[in-house]
């Protein structure tokens, strides 16, 4: 796996809002659950953790959707482009500290490579998946 550029940038379609993050992402995968396929019109979100404190946006159009989690209590704060609809990053309640980025939005996305599938009893039968990947049903069993 190659290493994250330092900083990590990106911005949404239109260049409205754009952020920078400047620390090591500590999560790379793709989830499957029915709020991201409604979020992101396909089959799965790829998506980035990285420290939450490490991020900065600019912008005037960020807005926000909250989201009850699929299968459990905790609700994601979807993060978009209130311009251009760009989904951004998201938080979620029950993992505090983390923001996890849309990759689409990422500069340079050569280094991704999703290692973690959650949420894959969602998934459509003819989502592709990543060969590498660890699968779960819903989340990973907290540590």
């Amino acid at each position: 796996m190659t290493d994250a550029p330092r900083p990590i940038t990106g911005r949404c379609l239109c260049g409205g809002v754009t952020y920078s993050v400047d620390a090591e992402p500590v999560w790379q995968g793709a989830c499957y659950c029915a709020n991201c396929q409604r979020q992101t019109a396909t089959a799965f979100s790829v998506i980035v953790g990285v420290p939450s404190n490490a991020l900065t946006v600019e912008g005037s159009t960020l807005g926000a959707f909250k989201t009850a989690s699929e299968g459990y209590q905790s609700i994601t704060e979807r993060r978009f482009c209130s311009a251009c609809g760009s989904p951004i990053f998201s938080t979620i309640e029950s993992m505090p500290g983390v923001a996890f980025l849309k990759a689409g939005t990422i500069d340079d996305t050569s280094w991704i490579e999703p290692t973690v599938e959650i949420w894959t009893r969602s998934a459509p039968s003819w989502a592709p998946h990543f060969e590498n990947a660890v699968r779960f049903a819903s989340v990973p069993p907290a540590n």
